[in-house]
């Protein structure tokens, strides 16, 4: 393999089902760590496989920190694609709507290419469009992805607990949602809305008469990249201004909207007049519900008091705890990684250091995590290295204070506790009233006979099915039996022809008997070999 990944590919026996060569990787190559190089592979495999590493680089139960960090420097951008080959897929009438049109695209990734344009209204805009017969390529990749997924599951022992259905099942719904550029359209329309009173962030106006499926139209942006403030020659003020101002949005997003950019890369964000931030990119957006916002208040709350147990319950309402069996462990590594930080002022902690070993937990005892708490610490993963950049005295939890301080009393506000207790009385009732009619149901069932109960068994395949094979032997040790004294009385009694003075029917049996006996002797030691 070029990268380097020979055993691995061995291991999955490619190289005999797909053909392949061995190659030696250059000098150059073979020097950078595994993780480089995995990562540059990646890349090199195309759009789908690059798709792939970035929601996988959200998933810190199945990848090491270091990959995964990695993984967050994928690069999504492909040579571009030519017009004529581009404008075969628009509709015949789509050049009558621009007044100008330039065919060489500003920007070209692996899904859609984006034109400058000026619309017949005079509107400058940037128009996106989906790259020819891309929905084909990501359906032939994912057939791939799935019969790899199940390679590397039943070759690799410490693949076993990776749930990698339900990660290639997120990649083509994430592949699906991104094919219809109208929900990026709809994502930017939200996020519009939710900024609508804030005079720091612009959110670029999509014009839907212009819209499709494969096309989005979305107002032109003069501005400069967020990155180009990195340079330490920038004013000082300016890049304090606008690490405060990202920090900000996002935690406004995650904290009082629930609906946030899951990678705020400084790539995807411009710098307006006035220190005005623009946020460009609207595909890859996490979602967080009052009761994922609810328990996340919870969780903050429990670990601010050092209690364990209430931490524990609220992992438990998410359905994220571990096997029984590692809980303890799980209790002790918690209450110590609390210790470590509990107490020490908010300046002082490296939030990277922190995040990194929250995941090196989750990897550890294997913590199932919710995909939007996943989106999240990769979100504010990136916001921290942005603001950190940008800042050198950043400190993102003391910006994040104000903002859990406001999640924890909403909890326990008095329209809060209202709601709830609404809620509560009015799923009373609703017990209170069908649960008669439940139980009535139950007893006419039970009278007449129809009411079946029925248990389902898991994991005791292989001892049922040794127990069946152990039945049958000692039924065919039993008839095995019966037919050497049934050779022996026959031989004894002289019944039938005789070949020798040896009956032919006896001697017959004591032959299958013997080859039986043999048979059953060879498939006890085989069995106990495995």
């Amino acid at each position: 393999m070029q990268w380097g990944f020979d055993e691995v590919a061995g291991r999955l026996n490619l190289f005999s089902l797909l053909k392949l060569k061995r190659l030696s990787g250059s000098a150059a190559q073979t020097k950078k760590s595994w993780t480089v190089r995995f990562r540059l592979m990646i890349e090199q495999l195309g759009p789908s496989f690059i798709k792939l590493g970035q929601i996988i680089s959200t998933r810190p139960d199945i990848l090491p920190a270091e990959l995964i960090t990695e993984l967050s420097n994928l690069q999504d951008r492909v040579t571009p694609m030519s017009w004529e080959k581009v404008k075969k897929v628009l509709p015949e009438d789509f050049e009558q709507n621009f007044a100008e049109f330039d065919t060489e695209p500003i920007a070209s990734a692996s899904i859609a290419q984006v034109y400058q344009a000026r619309l017949i209204t005079g509107e400058k805009v940037a128009v996106k469009i989906i790259r020819p017969h891309t929905e084909k390529t990501f359906q032939d990749d994912l057939v791939i992805l799935e019969h790899l997924g199940g390679r590397i599951q039943a070759r690799f022992e410490e693949a076993r607990h990776w749930d990698l259905e339900a990660v290639i099942n997120q990649l083509q719904m994430s592949i699906n949602y991104e094919l219809d550029l109208r929900h990026e359209g709809r994502n930017a329309d939200i996020f519009r809305a939710n900024f609508k009173d804030d005079p720091h962030v612009y959110v670029p106006k999509i014009y839907w008469e212009h819209t499709s499926r494969h096309i989005l139209v979305m107002e032109f942006i003069d501005g400069r990249p967020l990155a180009e403030f990195f340079d330490p020659d920038t004013d000082l003020e300016t890049r304090k201004t606008l690490a405060r101002n990202g920090a900000d949005i996002v935690l406004k997003q995650i904290f009082e909207h629930g609906f946030f950019q899951a990678d705020p890369h400084p790539g995807n964000i411009f710098v307006m007049n006035g220190n005005v931030l623009c946020v460009l990119d609207f595909g890859m957006f996490g979602r967080l519900d009052q009761n994922a916002l609810s328990v996340l208040s919870r969780v903050l709350h429990a670990a601010a008091k050092k209690d364990i147990e209430r931490l524990f319950k609220a992992a438990r309402d998410l359905g994220v705890l571990p096997h029984e069996s590692s809980r303890t462990e799980l209790k002790l590594a918690v209450m110590d990684l609390i210790e470590q930080y509990h107490g020490v002022p908010l300046k002082q902690i490296d939030v990277s250091q922190l995040l990194r070993d929250i995941i090196q937990m989750v990897s550890r005892y294997k913590v199932g995590v919710r995909h939007d708490f996943l989106f999240l610490i990769k979100a504010l993963g990136t916001i921290e290295a942005t603001g950190s950049k940008l800042d050198p005295d950043f400190d993102i939890l003391g910006y994040a204070q104000p903002f859990v301080r406001d999640l924890v009393l909403k909890r326990y506000s008095p329209g809060h506790v209202l709601d709830e207790s609404q809620r509560l009385s009015e799923d009373l009732v609703q017990l209170a009233r069908e649960t008669p009619d439940h139980l009535l149901d139950i007893l006419r069932q039970t009278r007449s006979g129809r009411l079946k109960i029925e248990f389902q068994h898991k994991g005791l395949e292989d001892p049922f099915s040794q127990f069946n094979r152990s039945s049958d032997k000692l039924v065919l040790g039993l008839v095995l039996a019966a037919l050497v004294i049934a050779s022996a009385l026959m031989a004894h009694a002289n019944i039938g022809p005789a070949l020798f003075g040896i009956p032919v029917i006896g001697g017959l049996c004591f032959v299958i008997a013997t080859i039986t006996g043999f048979w059953i002797v060879f498939d006890i030691l085989r069995s106990r070999k495995k």
